[in-house]
């Protein structure tokens, strides 16, 4: 049994051979726990691709590499479209025929936004910071000029700066005296507009009133008509039905009375609904583009 122990106490153990200090071989036990071989695994290059990029996914190398090529050739076709385009509304801006090179410029900045194309439509819808009635398409292109362009740029296309201020305050003078006559005028028209909203009103408290009363007397009369043996209450019915139909027709005449003074009240307080507020609304835009333009291209005192 002591001889069994001992086997079952050996079997796991590892014994090396070495050589001691006499020059002789010797068994001794090695105790050193050996650790699991790791498997190498083997490694690939993969191309990087946007996660959302599903049909790279699928593709093989020469495919990838044959869009790819195909991207890179449509980037430079796309900037070479933009230098031409670019190049032609400087001539043509040259020339003063300030509109065709708006009608170039709008299909250059189709193709991408670009700073230097931003700056040149800025100059050609305000006539080279002349003329800023085109205020809202002028304040877009500005847009684009803080957005996209670089310092380089904007002083290329720098504005005088006297004459810009100059400009601005003609355009603040002017909005200034529009401001007044359109509030003067606005003024009138919602007082007069406001006594015809009240007869409107008036008249039309007045017929509604009796037209509910006409009708509920009606309803009254005819659930007793046949009560009596006279005919008082069915005459009465047919009376008080007549009566409730034509106050019924007066009541919508005056419905439609009222909703158009309401309609007039409501469009006077819109400055579109007049050429006077229309103008006005313009000249404040072309204020605010003036003062954008003098943010962006830093020339605030």
């Amino acid at each position: 049994m002591a001889e069994e122990r001992l086997i079952d106490d050996d079997k796991d153990r590892k014994y090396k051979i070495r050589i001691n200090e006499d020059g002789e071989e010797e068994l001794v036990i090695d105790d050193r726990v050996e650790e699991p071989e790791v498997e190498e695994q083997p490694e690939f290059d993969m191309p990087d691709f946007d996660e959302d990029d599903e049909e790279a996914a699928v593709m093989t190398p020469e495919q990838l590499a044959a869009r790819d090529r195909a991207r890179e050739e449509a980037e430079a076709k796309r900037l070479n479209d933009i230098a031409e385009l670019t190049s032609r509304a400087v001539s043509i801006i040259d020339e003063g025929r300030y509109d065709d090179a708006v009608y170039l410029l709008d299909e250059a900045r189709s193709l991408g936004d670009d700073g230097r194309v931003c700056a040149l439509q800025v100059v050609a819808l305000t006539k080279n910071y002349t003329d800023f009635s085109r205020a809202e398409e002028a304040e877009s292109a500005v847009i684009g000029v803080e957005r996209f362009a670089s310092e380089e740029i904007k002083s290329e296309f720098l504005p005088d700066k006297g004459e810009l201020a100059a400009r601005r305050a003609t355009i603040e003078q002017e909005e200034r005296k529009l401001s007044e006559e359109y509030s003067l005028q606005r003024e009138e028209r919602q007082e007069r507009f406001l006594k015809k909203r009240k007869s409107a009103s008036i008249f039309f408290g007045a017929t509604v009133i009796p037209c509910l009363i006409f009708a509920v007397l009606a309803i009254f009369f005819s659930t007793i008509m046949h009560s009596q043996q006279n005919s008082t209450n069915m005459i009465l019915f047919f009376v008080f039905l007549g009566l409730g139909v034509l106050m019924f027709i007066a009541t919508v005449f005056a419905a439609r009375r009222l909703w158009s003074a309401a309609r007039l009240l409501k469009l006077n307080s819109m400055s579109s609904s007049s050429k006077l507020g229309r103008d006005y609304e313009n000249k404040k835009a072309q204020l605010a583009l003036v003062e954008k333009i003098i943010s962006v291209y830093g020339l605030t005192e």
